[in-house]
């Protein structure tokens, strides 16, 4: 057959594909701390109803643009909810099938093959393929885990050191997955002096906005000179719990956002609308949804992080969204991660391998406590602590 092309080969398996015939061997009643998912449901008026499919507009094609109602809402709680004034939703709003979308049809009107993107690590595990994906190449920069261990750190200085003649834009999450670091008003200013000095493109993924807990979360686009460098991106999978509606978008300039809706139209053409009625009525319901969910997030945070205290592992408390990023390295002793997360998926929990979140993280693996209630939460510590046990054991 025919050779595949080099960008194909340049996107990374998915998460769990060296794992999967474990995770299929072990069956039964897993607790999947791996995923990025919630267990809350999203708000009542958001919810799919047995009768919506009596509705003919939802078996006709939709604007390409999106739903002229949605990006109103969307602009609408941009201003009164995230601080970011004035967007006009005809101009300045792309909304795509899930953020995940949205992002990749931004990024692939900023780069070119050959650009490299400066990717803060530890990042989420799809952001490289997705900017493999548009022709560039991602250079990691660790930048959140040395923050947490030294908040003094000058964040545009890690940012400097990496800079090339190709550099091309920053990517930066906040508040990130997985560790959770919440970027302070200074170390934005700092990566963004970077941008304005280089004339770069900052992506800065928000999609946890709504979900930081003990520091204010600051929007990149309203530091000074950033809006018109500057491609913000939102999810409702996050945001409103409806991951399975997939439902994201980015607000950038109005030139990004004209050349990105034809990247989407080439793509995917229409947005479902019945998605995008869900993500009206979400919108319209306010933001109180979104303060309690912030506030049971924080309370199974506490929850993981007091199940993991007295283990021999180490992590920092996150600042925000739904994760813990534990460092295991003192439980496997030279050991392979893998040993672990086969152990714990034998006594039944899932976890997301640190590698797929950076070079630097082989020891290190990602645990999201909104992904199950409660309950099914500490029964995934304890099985994890029970598969850590076993580990030590087999060494003595």
């Amino acid at each position: 057959m025919p050779s595949l092309a080099s960008s194909a080969h340049a996107i990374r398996p998915g998460v769990f594909a060296e794992l999967q015939q474990r995770i299929d061997a072990r069956g039964g009643d897993l607790v999947p701390l791996q995923i990025g998912d919630t267990s809350i449901d999203p708000p009542a008026e958001a919810r799919f109803s047995p009768g919506e499919g009596a509705d003919p507009s939802l078996y006709r094609y939709g604007a390409t643009a999106a739903v002229a109602a949605l990006r109103e809402e969307i602009a609408r709680w941009l201003g009164a909810v995230r601080g970011i004034a004035s967007i006009d939703p005809e101009l300045e709003l792309l909304v795509g099938v899930g953020g995940t979308h949205a992002i990749f049809c931004a990024l692939r009107t900023i780069v070119d093959p050959g650009d490299e993107v400066l990717l803060a690590a530890p990042y989420w595990p799809l952001t490289p393929g997705i900017i493999a994906a548009c022709g560039a190449r991602a250079v990691e920069v660790p930048l959140t885990d040395r923050l947490y261990r030294d908040p003094s750190l000058d964040a545009g200085a890690l940012f400097r050191a990496a800079l090339t003649e190709r550099t091309r834009a920053i990517y930066v999450i906040t508040p990130n997955n997985p560790d959770g670091k919440v970027l302070s008003r200074t170390h934005l200013e700092q990566i963004a002096a970077v941008a304005r000095d280089r004339d770069l493109w900052v992506l800065s993924d928000e999609v946890y906005a709504d979900h930081a807990f003990d520091a204010p979360h600051t929007s990149m686009t309203n530091l000074a000179g950033m809006r018109a460098r500057t491609i913000t991106a939102y999810s409702l999978s996050k945001s409103h719990a409806m991951a399975g509606a997939r439902i994201g978008y980015v607000a950038a300039p109005p030139a990004v956002i004209a050349a990105a809706r034809r990247v989407s139209t080439h793509t995917v053409f229409n947005v479902p609308v019945i998605a995008q009625n869900a993500a009206i009525a979400a919108l319209r319901a306010g933001p109180r949804f979104c303060e309690d969910a912030r506030a049971r997030y924080r309370e199974a945070r506490d929850v993981a992080a007091a199940g993991l205290r007295d283990l021999p592992v180490d992590f920092a408390l996150a600042e925000g969204g739904t994760y813990l990023f534990v460092d295991f390295a003192r439980t496997l002793e030279g050991r392979p991660l893998r040993t672990l997360l086969e152990a714990a998926i034998d006594r039944g929990v899932l976890l997301a391998p640190g590698e797929a979140f950076g070079a630097a993280y082989a020891t290190c693996a990602r645990l999201c406590y909104s992904a199950v209630t409660p309950d099914r939460l500490e029964l995934g510590l304890r099985r994890l602590g029970e598969a850590i046990t076993s580990l030590r054991d087999a060494r003595r």
